[in-house]
């Protein structure tokens, strides 16, 4: 039967889950796999199978992320899109004409949608990802950019963990954003593509002035926000993670108008506040409250807390008890 299509932040997710024949099977292969990603695909494991699909329209792209079994995805010659291939975890095997390559988890490739009979196949359990660019415009940054189709693009070990980041932070947050916003993610992505498949020179100057180190910084953030509870991040940990000297780190904040102590300050904050009017968690003592949002200091956490929302973290608690408030 077909699967669950609600959306995941805003991303329209449509897949499928059952045996590979029957009215569902065909009417989600003709619906959203022929007529939304211009491709036909067929299952690579017997007996059931299934395949979880994210999908959302940027302005300058169209990202989507696949997961479930193995799978191959055949182009129908339907589109004139060149497309960053991404593996998150699992092989992904692709023909596109006479070329054949293996792509190692973690590993990126362009692929030209455009070639009839082409394929990618996904070979375990796991996922792919994909960014899909108009030609034209792709080629406007980076003219010899068809002489990358179906080669290895991972040279810079950094700047592809980037590219998967920032696709991730895309995938998750750009729905919820305005037009404008959506905007500059997708330029961030262009720049990206620009930088790994070396553009023009002007181009690429660009791309480094605007593209690298907004993605970089979005990229950190989200990082941070995915480990506030750790007591111990810090900008020396953060610099190892993301292979960028501390000043780095802190250069790029502060060019954003907020400094890395703030923006980590503000985040636990947020997470206390939200965990205060959370019923799941009620019964907690402010203590753990605070020590789940990273404070260490119970007492620093009560005057920080006062004086951004104007109340004890006491004064909050018994407010959402008081009115029932949801998550």
């Amino acid at each position: 039967m077909a699967a669950d299509d609600q959306s995941i932040h805003g991303a329209p997710r449509l897949g499928y889950a059952g045996e590979p024949h029957g009215p569902a099977y065909e009417m989600w292969r003709e619906e959203f796999c022929r007529r939304v990603m211009a491709a036909d695909l067929s299952p690579l494991s017997d007996g059931s199978f299934h395949c979880d699909v994210k999908a959302l329209m940027l302005p300058q792209a169209t990202i989507s992320s696949c997961s479930g079994t193995p799978i191959r995805f055949m182009t129908l010659n339907a589109s004139d899109n060149l497309a960053l291939l991404m593996a998150p975890d699992s092989p992904l095997h692709a023909v596109m004409g006479r070329r054949a390559l293996e792509v190692a988890p973690l590993g990126i490739s362009l692929i030209d949608a455009s070639i009839k009979g082409a394929f990618v196949s996904q070979l375990e359990e796991g996922g792919n990802k994909a960014a899909l660019f108009d030609r034209k415009t792709l080629l406007s940054y980076c003219p010899d950019a068809e002489d990358s189709v179906a080669r290895p693009l991972d040279h810079n070990p950094a700047l592809t963990a980037l590219l998967h980041r920032y696709y991730d932070f895309a995938v998750q947050h750009a729905a919820g954003l305005d037009a404008l916003a959506q905007h500059a993610v997708s330029q961030h992505l262009m720049d990206l593509m620009v930088l790994v498949l070396g553009g023009r020179r002007d181009a690429t100057e660009q791309a480094k002035e605007r593209g690298l180190a907004a993605a970089r910084l979005e990229a950190i953030k989200a990082d941070i926000v995915a480990r506030l509870g750790e007591s111990g991040l810090t900008l020396a940990d953060l610099s190892r993670r993301h292979r960028a000297s501390p000043r780095t780190i802190q250069l790029l904040f502060e060019r954003s108008g907020v400094t890395f102590s703030e923006f980590v300050l503000e985040q636990r904050l947020l997470r206390a506040a939200r965990l205060l009017r959370d019923p799941r968690h009620r019964a907690a003592k402010v203590s753990d409250i605070a020590h789940l949002s990273g404070f260490n200091d119970v007492s620093y956490f009560h005057r920080t807390f006062r004086r951004r929302f104007g109340m004890t973290p006491l004064d909050a608690k018994a407010r959402h008890a008081e009115t029932g408030d949801k998550p």
